[in-house]
């Protein structure tokens, strides 16, 4: 049989027993729902010729059941981005039936309890009655009815009750707590699991976003996402699915030990359920935007900390602190003040759904007592009732109060899924160079950061020689490190194109075009590792004689020799134990060990004492040898041994050639050159 066809057979049957109640209590049906037409799913059951769409109603489409099961208080947009989440718990499913078995078990011996309150008073305190014969009626009905007068009479109808009761009772109540362990355990171990693997597939995903991202993108803002998001998506996910499916079922199944009881008062009862939902609902609409904005000032938060954190030393330099705590105190304020919105929906929502409740209480026992004093009930049915009525307010509170955190799942889940439909590093290359030679080529390359015309280069044209040291000078600002970051395209020209080896850079593939660069900057980062693993980091395959080998040629043997750890020390977060001239050494070991046919220098010797330049520019000569160099420098001294000079200004070239033939033409970078020995001069007084 065909799915649809499997559908058709459902909504025939469906159909035919929910129009044989609206038949039977229309005035009911309506109140209970509201309006028929509110209700699409519904409509369509009872009134199958008004429907417009040809074939089966029914959808199969998760959204769709979500805002079926909630009669609308969530529509499928809400819960699209959290049902893509929700593949990833499909290997989860035998533990997801075994949490829910588990919390059926619950349900069942809650209900069960509610109904033992009954028998208790009718029989508890009654003498032993005689056994019920066993009978021999054909048919299901009274199979089982015979089957429980059986069980009630093993249990309160002989003169061992006074122990059966108890132990009966005490066998219920461990079965309930078994069940209810498991149920929680299993619903956590799927979270926990769920959540790991989606922040792997997030951190993956950051992984392959372009620098751009990351530079425009605050830290803070991905560290919500990765952290924060995910767990309010799939933690409350579990929550809210045990809180639906076991105060559901617990519902239901002192829903059918009331209507067992009494369904008159049953009726009732049912009457709050949709006046639950209506105030879920308004709660709901109200604090959509609010939690909204409580998440992304907590991605505010995590970056002002973040900053906070990493520039300390500025922060208490320039005696930063209060400006610091006043940025961290604005925030803190807004999240506070949207807290206390949420807070105060949370509470107000509280009072409202138990005055529903107390209601439909005080009607039932106003009936009840009526009922009772006119012979219509016993007393051990109305104390059952009250009992399982009372028993039904705290899920039913649960229910009603399930509309606000399930808001922030929601939207913790778009967040999510926003951050893994981020547009990946564009990676278009089909070809893939071992070893390029180092023959680079700009041509005509425009390169535009913003969208008011302004170029960081603009018509730029270079040819740069195999083996050639190129060095690039200029004012800030001028386009020398645009420069730099266009060869293994962290940045993308706005027209033009860059080639290496007569091969266009977009040719070729990412991984293998980084591969051919080797970058030591003055922004140097390092992990929080060994020094060994740092300077690894460039060749994951390298041995510890070459790791050596390379921190020998970046003059860094005394700092081995210094530590009894020698190449396993640990250097802290970004190289905190060493000194800056350490920190950039380390980082030209890493770029030496690498051994890529092309070395990019942006500033590699600024900010550093003398000393420390003079070990360091060693060290860069030993790096460049047999190597294709593009250097970018603000010590004019560090470049006078380049082959060629490039002097940029707004973009451009305005002037090219050794040091020697640039003195001479006592143009722009002579005034440069001044300017730098003037500095030079004021640094050594």
């Amino acid at each position: 049989m065909q799915r649809t066809d499997r559908c058709r057979t459902g909504c025939r049957l469906y159909r035919s027993a929910l129009t044989s109640f609206c038949k039977k209590q229309p005035a009911l049906f309506r109140l209970l729902f509201m309006s028929e037409r509110r209700q699409p799913h519904i409509y369509a059951i009872i009134h199958p010729d008004q429907t417009t769409d040809s074939g089966c109603r029914c959808s199969s489409r998760p959204t769709d059941m979500i805002e079926k099961l909630t009669f609308g208080l969530f529509k499928k947009e809400d819960a699209r981005s959290f049902m893509r989440l929700m593949a990833y718990v499909r290997p989860y499913k035998i533990r997801i039936v075994a949490a829910l078995i588990a919390i059926f078990g619950v349900a069942a011996t809650e209900s069960y309890l509610a109904a033992f309150i009954a028998p208790l008073i009718n029989h508890g305190f009654s003498a032993p009655a005689a056994p019920p014969e066993l009978s021999a009626a054909a048919g299901i009905i009274s199979t089982l009815q015979n089957w429980r007068e059986q069980f009630t009479y093993m249990v309160w109808g002989t003169e061992n009750k006074i122990w059966t009761v108890p132990l009966f009772l005490i066998i219920l109540v461990v079965i309930r707590g078994i069940c209810r362990f498991t149920s929680t355990y299993l619903m956590t171990w799927v979270s926990v699991m769920t959540i790991s693997k989606i922040r792997k597939d997030m951190f993956a995903k950051m992984l392959t976003l372009s620098s751009r991202y990351h530079q425009e993108t605050p830290s803070g803002t991905v560290l919500m996402n990765m952290l924060n998001l995910t767990e309010q998506s799939v933690s409350n996910a579990s929550d809210i699915f045990t809180v639906l499916t076991r105060d559901t079922m617990i519902v239901t199944g002192l829903t059918i030990v009331l209507l067992y009881l009494n369904w008159q008062l049953s009726l009732i009862v049912v009457l709050m359920f949709p006046l639950l939902s209506l105030l879920s609902r308004y709660y709901r609409d109200r604090l959509k935007h609010v939690i909204s904005d409580s998440q992304k000032s907590i991605g505010t938060m995590n970056n002002v900390i973040a900053e906070t954190h990493q520039g300390h030393r500025v922060v208490k330099l320039f005696n930063g602190q209060a400006q610091a705590a006043n940025r961290f105190d604005a925030i803190n304020r807004t999240i506070v003040r949207l807290s206390k919105k949420i807070t105060q929906a949370t509470a107000a929502h509280s009072p409202f759904s138990e005055l529903i409740a107390s209601i439909a209480l005080a009607v039932v026992i106003f009936i009840a007592l009526w009922q009772s004093q006119n012979g219509y009930t016993t007393i051990g049915e109305f104390m059952a009732f009250i009992v399982a009525m009372l028993q039904m307010y705290a899920p039913i509170k649960s229910l009603a109060n399930i509309s606000i955190p399930m808001q922030t799942m929601f939207l913790a889940a778009d967040g999510v899924c926003a951050f893994l439909d981020t547009p990946p590093e564009q990676d278009k290359g089909t070809l893939a160079p071992q070893r390029v030679e180092g023959r680079i080529s700009f041509r005509n390359v425009d390169v535009e950061y913003r969208s008011d015309g302004i170029k960081a280069l603009d018509g730029f044209n270079l040819d740069i020689r195999q083996g050639e040291r190129v060095a690039l000078v200029g004012r800030s600002g001028s386009g020398k490190s645009t420069v730099v970051n266009l060869l293994p395209r962290f940045v993308e020209p706005s027209a033009g194109n860059i080639c290496i080896d007569g091969i266009d850079i977009a040719d070729i593939k990412l991984d293998c075009l980084r591969a051919q660069f080797a970058l030591v900057s003055q922004d140097v980062f390092l992990f929080d590792d060994t020094l060994f693993e740092n300077v690894r980091y460039s060749r994951p395959d390298a041995g510890e004689a070459e790791v050596l080998s390379a921190l020998q040629a970046a003059n860094l043997q005394s700092l081995i020799d210094a530590s009894p750890l020698g190449l396993h020390q640990p250097i802290g977060s970004n190289g905190s134990n060493l000194s800056g001239g350490q920190r950039q050494r380390v980082a030209i070991a890493r770029a030496i060990l690498k051994d890529a046919p092309i070395l990019l220098l942006d500033e590699a010797t600024s900010a550093l004492d003398n000393e420390s330049e003079r070990l360091v520019q060693q060290a860069l000569e030993r790096l460049m040898e047999n190597r294709t160099g593009i250097i970018v420098a603000h010590r004019l001294t560090t470049i006078e041994g380049a082959d060629r000079i490039i002097v940029m200004d707004d973009g451009k070239i305005i002037e090219q050639g050794t040091h020697e033939q640039l003195m001479s033409q006592n143009g722009y970078y002579t005034m440069l050159r001044n300017i730098s020995n003037k500095d030079a001069a004021v640094r050594t007084a």
